[in-house]
């Protein structure tokens, strides 16, 4: 190192005469000073190991511990990088393999008292994002699975904005009668239920009667509350006559 610094400053233009010849034989014949032995962590697969090695390179430290790699494991650092405190080894049982993947885009629901109940608007359109994705297959407690080893965002999904209606518990004095009981009648209270007669939902709506109420698509496609909502509809659109509508189970809103 010292010989090193009449020659920057000669080359500077601040030296006053010639730089003394290296002895270049002497140089070139100088024993390698080895690195000082120190501990470093070695973590493979999450299993920490703590290892005494004179490596300097990451490579050399694995060698020295007497941990062998596979065609396609991750370290961190490089296997040629010097070797710091820490080493991370995940074993890959497969070449790891890139995919492109659309992020749905999340959807905001903002309440907009002047919509129709229980209705919606868009007010923007989403855009999916897109994520670049790296997996490959990994041991996990003695069993083969594939796992996501890197992924980057190409693209930040664009949030669809949606005015949504109110959504009222009840239509006046109907809301007191016992719609559980009348659900439980007429599809076990089941939401999704569908007649091959053509009756949907926890009320086997029709879908005429189910579009006079203002229900939009099929009724077994809404949630519970708005149809119970659009049922007490119904009932005070027919002024209580329910014997046209649930003529089997009616009966049982009084009880």
């Amino acid at each position: 190192m010292l010989l090193a610094v009449p020659l920057a400053l000669s080359a500077a233009g601040c030296g006053g005469g010639e730089p003394a010849p290296r002895d270049t034989a002497a140089a070139a014949d100088a024993p390698r000073t080895s690195a000082p032995p120190r501990q470093v962590v070695i973590v493979v697969d999450k299993k920490k190991t703590t290892v005494t090695t004179t490596g300097r390179t990451v490579d050399e430290v694995l060698a020295q511990a007497k941990i062998p790699l596979g065609p396609y494991d991750l370290v961190a650092p490089p296997r040629n990088a010097p070797a710091g405190n820490l080493i991370k080894v995940v074993r890959l049982l497969s070449k790891p393999v890139v995919k492109v993947v659309k992020v749905p885009a999340p959807v905001v629901r903002k309440t907009q008292p002047s919509l129709e109940p229980w209705t919606e608007k868009v007010l923007r359109k989403g855009r999916p994002g897109i994520k670049i994705v790296k997996t490959a297959y990994v041991r996990r407690k003695g069993r083969k699975v594939l796992v996501v080893i890197a992924e980057k965002v190409k693209r930040k999904p664009v949030a669809q904005i949606l005015a949504v209606g109110p959504k009222p518990e009840g239509v006046g004095a109907a809301a007191r009668l016992n719609w559980a009981a009348l659900a439980k009648c007429e599809s076990g209270g089941n939401p999704k239920a569908v007649n091959p007669a053509g009756y949907y939902g926890l009320y086997q709506f029709s879908l005429q009667s189910w579009a006079s109420v203002g229900g939009k698509g099929k009724p077994s496609d809404a949630s519970p509350a708005e149809q119970t909502y659009r049922a007490q509809l119904l009932y005070v659109k027919v002024n209580g006559r329910w014997q046209g509508q649930w003529p089997h189970c009616g009966s049982r809103l009084f009880t």
